[in-house]
């Protein structure tokens, strides 16, 4: 495999793992060209796609919400300036998320990210994972002050309208 191509296997797995496991939020700038545009169904209003800044935001919420944050690239495939890497996340739920309350209970979800890479740095990204999976195993697992005679995941129509 060529040079460029191992920094760009680098560059993907530093995206989803070193950042995200340690919470160095200064990586973003390592890895992130400042017009980097990241396309994502994040479920917030918040801006979280634009620059190494959004990507330290973005990071940072999740961080709040999630204990022990450990993501898991599973494969990565490089062709030209693209890569796309599969991965995994676990962590567990301590803080506010979307207005679900903390159930500090492990949490996981999936996802794809492909990536294109120039000069060392991702400058466009479209990130696909399993949102959905996660609010329902969130809600599924939701706390035991849940109302009482109510099913588990009986929020979820209203977390969705609330969404939109």
């Amino acid at each position: 495999m060529n040079v460029d191509a191992e920094q760009s296997r680098a560059v993907a797995r530093r995206f989803r793992e070193d950042l995200w496991n340690s919470g160095d939020l200064a990586i973003a700038d390592e890895i992130i060209a400042a017009d980097c545009l990241i396309h994502a169904r994040v479920p917030m209003t918040t801006d979280f796609s634009r620059g190494p800044d959004a990507i330290r935001q973005l990071v940072l919420f999740f961080h709040l919400a999630f204990a022990d944050i450990h993501m898991t690239v599973e494969q990565v495939l490089v062709e030209g300036d693209m890569v796309a890497a599969r991965w995994s996340g676990r962590g567990r739920h301590r803080g506010d998320l979307l207005g679900l309350p903390e159930g500090e209970h492990e949490a996981v979800t999936s996802g794809i990210d492909m990536l294109r890479i120039a000069g060392g740095k991702v400058v466009e990204g479209w990130v696909s994972w399993d949102t959905l999976g996660l609010i329902e195993h969130l809600l599924t697992h939701s706390p035991a002050d849940s109302p009482p005679g109510s099913e588990p995941g009986a929020e979820f129509l209203s977390l969705l309208k609330r969404l939109r």
